[in-house]
């Protein structure tokens, strides 16, 4: 039988799932800035920030959905992310 997850590893696969793996990524992916090296400085827009926070709520309310309708289903989710995603992630 495998071991549950902790409350931090089930938290960091909810992260990864529902924001690391969405319109973040896309932000993420650009091309090199300045702005990234001069504190104060804006790095995200208003609509950027909606974006990824509508998305993000979104696929969180889907998964916890899914956690309260289908806990098998949930469990191997957040396990795949888990080991495929965050074994470096603080714990």
């Amino acid at each position: 039988m495998e071991r549950e997850l902790t409350f931090r590893e089930e938290a960091n696969a909810l992260i990864c799932s529902a924001v690391r793996n969405g319109f973040i990524e896309e932000l993420h992916a650009g091309k090199h800035s300045e702005l990234l090296e001069t504190p104060g400085l804006s790095r995200i827009t208003d609509e950027e920030m909606k974006k990824l926070m509508i998305q993000s709520t979104a696929k969180l309310a889907q998964l916890l959905e899914m956690k309260e309708n289908n806990p098998a289903k949930y469990w191997r989710q957040m396990r795949f992310f888990s080991e495929q995603y965050c074994p470096n992630w603080e714990k």
